[in-house]
């Protein structure tokens, strides 16, 4: 008697290709968790999709929010990025 029965639910390989919004831009995270905004400056986001692509998506008075696919992640305000050489990490809470 068996009590384990096998899954009938095809397993993929490589998961499908997204198609972020056409409102939002498209980057790719690098290999440090990080997204590089307007060349000089560096985003945080996570280690866990570097080599990934994420949506950002403009909500008006310079904060963009940050999306992997359609979850949302956090959010940024490009007015409080730093300086070169550190991160921003992403916020949460707008309040």
């Amino acid at each position: 008697m068996s009590l384990h029965n096998f899954s009938t639910r095809p397993f993929l390989e490589r998961i499908p290709d997204f198609d972020y919004d056409a409102k939002c831009k498209v980057l790719k995270v690098t290999q440090n968790g990080s997204i590089r905004w307007k060349s000089y400056y560096w985003v945080y986001v996570t280690a866990s999709l570097m080599g990934k692509y994420v949506g950002i998506q403009e909500m008006g008075n310079g904060i963009w929010r940050v999306f992997y696919r359609n979850v949302f992640l956090g959010f940024f305000d490009e007015k409080y990025l730093r300086n070169k050489e550190q991160a921003t990490r992403l916020e949460i809470n707008l309040v």
